[in-house]
């Protein structure tokens, strides 16, 4: 979810409560359903991650690209996955379908995924979160890139572990709060900007906007990180 669709789903939750305009999906028996993707031929895999409202938690481990598992109870929000190969590269897509601003749920929403990537292929990763809590747990993965948009909730990204490759991310904040965990092991280089909220950083060199971990001057992989401010606040933290 963008900014733009966490904002018209903010929006459409105050007119609701104050009107009772919006319509209202339906909110049903508990379903769950499991998914696995083969990575085929793919030199490297885009995987894209689109949730509106729910909790999700992404973690390596699987044996093959994906191994997916789902819970929900609003039918109109079945998770869509779609996987195809362009030249040398996969592209995973795993999305809430439709507009969470379409209608707003007559019931207790029970929305969770749980998904696992595997940890030998490269990814460039981009992350979009909705409304809820979630926990990306990085470890072990072969990234080429992180993206995260953070929304309303809170948020775990864990980037602790000893990397063998350099790569970047990128971390937009969002409403709530948001830890970040940085490894010591391998250099550590994150570049933040203030929104309305705070960042709050631990066990790092400061020098103005710039922060840096002791293996930052030595080390050979380095993770270059920009942070993003939200509305709410940001911690980040050496180590766990």
């Amino acid at each position: 979810m963008n900014r733009k669709r966490t904002a018209i789903l903010l929006l459409a939750l105050i007119v609701t409560a104050t009107t009772g305009c919006i319509g209202r999906l339906r909110v049903g028996q508990t379903q769950q359903f499991s998914k696995v993707v083969e990575r085929g031929d793919a030199g490297t895999v885009r995987a894209d991650v689109r949730m509106g409202v729910g909790e999700v938690n992404i973690e390596g481990g699987a044996s093959e690209l994906l191994e997916a598992g789902f819970t929900y109870n609003v039918d109109a929000w079945k998770p869509e996955i779609s996987y195809n190969i362009i030249g040398s590269e996969g592209r995973l897509l795993v999305e809430q379908p439709g507009d969470s601003s379409e209608g707003i749920p007559d019931g207790n929403i029970k929305y969770e995924w749980d998904l696992k990537l595997n940890d030998d292929t490269p990814l460039n990763l981009n992350v979009g979160l909705g409304v809820g809590n979630s926990t990306l747990d990085m470890q072990g993965l072969s990234l080429n890139r992180l993206d995260v948009e953070v929304g309303v909730g809170e948020a775990t990204i864990d980037l602790t572990g000893d990397w063998k490759e350099s790569f970047d991310v990128g971390i937009r904040g969002g409403v709530g709060k948001t830890t970040i965990y940085l490894p010591e092991g391998v250099g550590v280089r994150v570049v933040t900007q203030t929104g309305i909220g705070a960042i709050d950083v631990h066990g790092l060199i400061r020098n103005g906007d710039v922060y840096t971990n002791s293996s930052y001057e030595t080390s050979d992989v380095i993770l270059d990180i920009s942070v993003l401010g939200g509305v709410g606040s940001i911690d980040l933290r050496l180590g766990r």
